[in-house]
C-alpha cells in the first residue's frame, strides 16, 4: 500500500479467493468497481500442469496486477482518511496473516505448505482422472451392449427375413403345384370329353352321306376343320372347339362361335342341327372370348 514498505506474502489462491469475495460483499466498497480475480488455472496449466515454471511465473505477474490495481482503488477510497489496512479490516488481516507466513522461521514450513498444496492438488487430480477412466469404461460398457444389441437385431431380421422368404417359397411351390395339378385335372377332363364327343360325334367316313365340313379360327389364327352329319347339333361345335386339338379356348372359358358372313352369333342356336342353322355344305367360324358382362 502506498507509504508502507514492501513486504514479501505468501497466499494461497483460495485465500485470495476469500478475501476477494469479502471485499465484494462490503457496504463501504459498493461504489467502487474491484479488480477481477485471475482464474486460477489458464490453458498452459492445463497443459503442462500446475507447476509449470511458466505458468507460475503467468500467475504471479497476473497476481500482482491483480494486487496493485486493488492497492490503487483502495488507497483512492482511503488515502485521504488513513492507513488502507487499518481501514479496510478484510485486507489488513490478509496482509498481516500473509507477511506472517512468509516470514515464518525456516524455509521448511514454507516447503511443507507447499507440498500439502501439491499433494492436495495430485490427490484431486487422481481423483478426477480415475473418474474420467470410470467413465470411460462406462461409456466403453454402453457401446460393447449398443453394439451386441445391434448385432442381436440385425441377426433377429436375417432370420426373419429367411423365414418370410422360406414362407413365401413354401406358398409359391403350393401354388405352382396347385396350379399344375388343376392343369392336369383340365387336361384330364378334356381327354375324357374327347373320347366322349368322337363316340357321340364320330367323324363320318361315308362320302354319299348328308355332311357339313366346318373350319374353326380363333383369334390366335390356329384352325381346325372336321366334317360332321349334317343332323348334329350346333350345340356339337361348342364343344368340338374345346376338346379338339388344337390351341383354341379353354374348357373352363366362355366363348362364341361366329359366322363372318353374313356375320352372326350361333349361341341361342345349340338345339338346331347344322343344316337348320345354314352351315351345310360347309361353313368357317370364328371362335371369340365373351365378355362376362356383356353375357349377363
Amino acid at each position: 500500500m502506498y507509504g508502507e514498505p514492501p513486504q514479501d506474502l505468501v497466499f494461497r489462491f483460495s485465500e485470495v479467493h476469500r478475501l476477494s469475495q469479502t471485499l465484494s460483499t462490503m457496504i463501504d466498497l459498493k461504489d467502487i468497481l474491484l479488480p477481477a480475480l485471475p482464474p486460477k488455472t489458464t490453458l498452459r496449466s492445463l497443459m503442462k500442469g500446475n507447476f509449470d515454471a511458466e505458468f507460475l511465473d503467468q500467475r504471479q505477474a497476473m497476481m500482482q496486477e491483480f494486487f496493485d490495481n486493488l492497492a490503487g482503488k483502495l488507497n483512492r477510497k482511503y488515502g485521504a482518511i488513513g492507513n488502507v489496512l487499518d481501514l479496510c479490516e478484510p485486507l489488513g488481516i490478509f496482509v498481516r496473516q500473509s507477511a506472517a507466513v512468509a516470514s515464518a522461521a525456516d524455509h521448511a514450513t514454507v516447503q511443507a505448505i507447499e507440498s500439502a498444496s501439491r499433494l492436495e492438488e495430485d490427490r484431486a487430480i487422481i481423483a478426477t482422472q480415475e473418474r474420467e477412466y470410470e467413465e470411460s469404461l462406462q461409456i466403453d460398457e454402453l457401446r460393447r451392449v449398443a453394439e451386441v444389441e445391434r448385432q442381436e437385431q440385425e441377426e433377429r431380421e436375417r432370420r426373419e427375413e429367411a423365414e418370410r422368404a422360406e414362407a413365401e417359397a413354401v406358398a409359391a411351390a403350393e401354388a405352382a403345384r396347385a396350379a399344375a395339378d388343376a392343369a392336369a385335372q383340365l387336361a384330364a377332363d378334356v381327354q375324357r370329353r374327347r373320347a366322349a364327343f368322337e363316340l357321340a360325334h364320330a367323324e363320318p367316313t361315308d362320302s354319299t352321306a348328308a355332311q357339313a365340313t366346318v373350319r374353326l379360327r380363333a383369334a390366335s389364327g390356329a384352325t381346325v376343320q372336321r366334317r360332321f352329319l349334317d343332323s348334329t347339333a350346333v350345340g356339337a361345335l361348342f364343344e368340338f372347339a374345346v376338346v379338339a386339338d388344337w390351341q383354341g379356348p379353354a374348357a373352363d372359358s366362355k366363348f362364341d362361335l361366329r359366322t363372318s358372313f353374313p356375320a352372326r352369333s350361333l349361341r341361342g342356336l345349340e338345339q338346331q342341327t347344322l343344316r337348320e342353322a345354314g352351315l351345310c355344305p360347309s361353313a368357317a367360324l370364328l371362335v371369340g372370348e365373351v365378355d362376362d358382362a356383356a353375357d349377363a
